[in-house]
Formats: C-alpha cells, sequence, structure tokens
C-alpha cells in the first residue's frame, strides 16, 4: 500500500512537471512567433512550428491568426479526442491579439526514474513507518493496554474472593474517565450483590418457613379429617354395641328369673320355653349388632391405619372403595344422598391405599359440604376403568355444581367459598397434590351450575417408588 502510494504521488508529480514544461515550451512559441505571425510570413511560421513539434510527446501543433491565416505541423495533423492534453496559447503583437497557438500532448513517463525514486524512498519510508508503529505501540500499550490489563486483573481477582480491587490509574484522558467509570461500577455491583444475597437469603428462609407452614396446614388438615372420621365412626360403633348391650341386659335378666323358678321348684315347660325363645331372640340380636360393629371397626381400622401410615401396596380397589365408603356411612346418613360404586371387582392395584382414600373422602365430603342440603336428594357416582398400565377414575355428582370463576380456582390453596363457615380451602388442594405427587396422575374438573360436578383421575397401575418426603416436599 505504502509502494504504491509513492508511485502515485511520483506519478502525479512528473504528470503536473511535464505539463507545465509543455505549456511553457507553448507560451514561449507563442512568443516567438509573433512577429512571423504578424508579417504573415508562413515559411518562418512552419519552421518554428516543426522545430517545437519534434518533441515526440507533442501530437499536434495549430496556429489561427486574426487573418485567416492556418498553419499546422504535421502537416494535416488532428487534435486527439481521448487520451491526449489540449493547450492554447494567445498571440499577442504591441498588446494586441493576433491569433492562438493550438497544442496537444501526451505524457509520457519515465518508469526507470519511476522504480529508482520508488526503490530509493521505500526503505526510508519502512524504517519511519517502523520508527512511528514503534512509537505509537509503546504509547498505545502505556497509555492504553496497561490500563485495559489491570482492570481485567481486577475483575478476575473479584471473580475470585468477590472483593473490590481498584486500578491505580489517574490520567485527564478517556481512559482515565474509564477506569474511575470502572472502579466506580465495581463498588456498585459489590454492594447491590451483598444487598441481592442477603435478600435472597431472606426470601429461601421465608419460603422455607412457608411450606413448613404450609406442610404444618395440610397436616392438620389431615387429621381433622381423620378426626371427624373417629367421631363419625364412634357414633355409628355406639349404636350396634348399645343394641347388644340391652339386648344381652335383657337376656341376663330372664335367665335370673329362669335360675329363681328352677331353684324354687316352680319352673313350667311354659316358663321354659319363653325363656329359650326370647334368649334365641337376644343372641341374635347381639350377634348381628357385634357383627356390625366389628365391621365397621375393621373398615375404619384399615383406612385410619392407611391414612396415618401410607405404604404402597396391592389392595383390590372394588372392595377398599366399599370400606372407604362405609366408613363415611356417618356423615352419609345425615344427607339424601347415594354414592354408587362401579367397578370391576377383580382390578388389583399397586398403589397408595391411604391417599386414595383421602381423595374419595375428600371429594364425596366436599359433594357434601358444596353441593347438597340436607333436605335434597341426589347421586354421586364413581365408575372406574381399567387399561393396560393406567386406572381412568371418573367421580360425577348431580349437586349445584359451581361457576366458571370458582372451577378455575378449585385447586388452588387456601381457597373456598365457605369463607367463615369452617372452609379451609385446602380440601382440594390436597385432593390436587395427592393425584399429581403422591399417585403419579392428572385429574381434570368439569362443572356447570345446576348440572352437577365431574372429576377425572388417570393413574397408574403399578406406582413408581418415590423418594421419601416427596410428598411433604410437594404439598
Amino acid at each position: 500500500m505504502y509502494a504504491g502510494s509513492i508511485v502515485y504521488m511520483e506519478t502525479q508529480s512528473l504528470k503536473a512537471s511535464q505539463h507545465a514544461q509543455v505549456e511553457g515550451q507553448i507560451k514561449q512559441l507563442a512568443q516567438v512567433i509573433a512577429i512571423p505571425t504578424w508579417n504573415l510570413d508562413q515559411q518562418f511560421i512552419n519552421s518554428y512550428l516543426k522545430q517545437y513539434a519534434v518533441a515526440p510527446y507533442i501530437r499536434c501543433i495549430e496556429l489561427v491568426s486574426d487573418a485567416n491565416l492556418k498553419e499546422q505541423s504535421p502537416k494535416g495533423c488532428q487534435h486527439p479526442e481521448q487520451g491526449a492534453f489540449l493547450h492554447s496559447e494567445p498571440i499577442i503583437y504591441e498588446g494586441q491579439y493576433i491569433g492562438v497557438v493550438v497544442a496537444s500532448f501526451i505524457i509520457e513517463l519515465d518508469n526507470q526514474r519511476l522504480n529508482f525514486i520508488l526503490l530509493s524512498r521505500l526503505p526510508v519510508a519502512l524504517v519511519a513507518l517502523l520508527s512511528i508503529f514503534l512509537v505509537v505501540f509503546v504509547v498505545f500499550k502505556r497509555w492504553v493496554v496497561n490500563p485495559i490489563q489491570a482492570m481485567m486483573n481486577s475483575i478476575e481477582q473479584f471473580q475470585k474472593d468477590g472483593e473490590h480491587h481498584a486500578v491505580n490509574w489517574h490520567s485527564q484522558d478517556e481512559v482515565g474517565t474509564l477506569v474511575e467509570v470502572f472502579n466506580e461500577a465495581q463498588k456498585r455491583q459489590i454492594h447491590h450483590e451483598k444487598i441481592l444475597t442477603s435478600e435472597r437469603d431472606k426470601a429461601e428462609q421465608a419460603l422455607i418457613e412457608l411450606k413448613e407452614a404450609q406442610s404444618q396446614l395440610v397436616e392438620s388438615e389431615k387429621m381433622a379429617s381423620l378426626g371427624s372420621l373417629v367421631a363419625g365412626i364412634s357414633h355409628e360403633i355406639n349404636t350396634p354395641l348399645g343394641v347388644a348391650r340391652t339386648s344381652s341386659s335383657h337376656v341376663n335378666d330372664a335367665l335370673t328369673k329362669v335360675q329363681k323358678s328352677f331353684d324354687d321348684g316352680t319352673l313350667t315347660k311354659s316358663d321354659m320355653h319363653s325363656f329359650l325363645e326370647l334368649s334365641k331372640d337376644g343372641l341374635h340380636l347381639m350377634t348381628a349388632n357385634l357383627i356390625r360393629a366389628s365391621e365397621l371397626m375393621n373398615s375404619f381400622k384399615q383406612v385410619s391405619a392407611d391414612q396415618s401410615h401410607d405404604e404402597i401396596r396391592v389392595f383390590n380397589l372394588h372392595d377398599y372403595l366399599q370400606e372407604t365408603v362405609y366408613t363415611l356411612k356417618p356423615n352419609l346418613k345425615r344427607y339424601q344422598v347415594a354414592v354408587l360404586i362401579e367397578c370391576d371387582e377383580s382390578i388389583e392395584w399397586n398403589s397408595y391405599p391411604g391417599a386414595f382414600s383421602q381423595i374419595i373422602t375428600n371429594l364425596i365430603m366436599n359433594s357434601l359440604y358444596h353441593a347438597y342440603n340436607k333436605t335434597e336428594q341426589g347421586n354421586i357416582r364413581i365408575q372406574v376403568m381399567e387399561d393396560t398400565d393406567t386406572l381412568a377414575i371418573k367421580y360425577q355428582d348431580d349437586g349445584s355444581g359451581m361457576p366458571q370463576d370458582v372451577l378455575k380456582k378449585i385447586f388452588d390453596p387456601f381457597f373456598t367459598t365457605k369463607r367463615g363457615k369452617g372452609g379451609t380451602g385446602l380440601g382440594m388442594h390436597i385432593i390436587y397434590n395427592l393425584v399429581t405427587h403422591k399417585l403419579q396422575g392428572t385429574i381434570e374438573a368439569q362443572s356447570e351450575v345446576g348440572s352437577g360436578t365431574s372429576f377425572n383421575l388417570k393413574l397408574p397401575l403399578n406406582i413408581k417408588v418415590e423418594e421419601p418426603n416427596t410428598q411433604s416436599q410437594s404439598l
């Protein structure tokens, strides 16, 4: 690039020099030829024109006078239209314009001279350029590279220990301003990071406390549900046990009378027959009520044990649904609502029975509490369909239903339409978490006002073993 610049500049210089030389010659010719032109001496004019036209770069010289005298050299030459320069010079004699000389010429460069100039100046120029480069490099390194390197080292140290490492550089230029801005920015960054770290720690602690509180609330809700189950079962068991106790007391009284008659010798055949009939009826009544109490207790023991200590086991889904609904009879007796179960009796399910029982319990209690009043008749239908590796369970009531704005929030924690009336807003949230996390399935709700509510559950037939505390972390 540098060599090209030198060639270009020298070329332009030579062109300008030759151009000036030709113009000087034409001007000289115009002065020499002024007298012959005034005298119309064609011989002298042609002689002068030939002398000046000998130059190799002259293409055509033409003289035109006011007296209609026109001479050319060489004879019959014409000025080139392209590739040549054209110069005209007026002919003045005693201050009067008497004609004009027009010359066309070309510029021919001396390549040997150009090469000599290039070869002679190039080393000097290279030395000068190298010197300039070294000076610029030293200055650039001193005033630009060094402070930038210092800032990079400061950043590396900051990434290692998180402390501010000021760059010690002061100059009254843009680099000095940049260093000052860098130092100030690093200080602010450290300050902001300390604030962010503090706020993050607070947020993490608050999240841990919130999860613990939520877990306690969920556990309290589960225990409250279990407590309600205990109260209902206790009342339900008291009835057959009371009947059995009354019957036992009645039979015992009859036995005392028979014993006394026997001891007195007044026992008759009819007395003995009456005693046997009463005893038979009494024992039958006691047996039936004790069996009923035993069935209630067995169902309660299984369901409550599953809800208290939930573990994976294989169980018959149909029988377990029956047991779960059976434990809810004390609650169902206060409503005119029947629970219908449509499930194949052969389905064996490997899952968490306690979680499933709590889901069904919460769904039924939610329907009783929200969808029906105590004088309204209704039906709750639980349909179970088995696929290759999936259970599809549809729970549907024909109660009052719910509007769409409530349906959208039904699984949100602490959302309830019975605020202040005993509703906690955790029942449906617990159902959602048990289905999606504990039982590894999905649940969808559909409802319209006046048309009841349905829940569609899809659950795996064989659940994957979860890590400990997965439920408490996800709820």
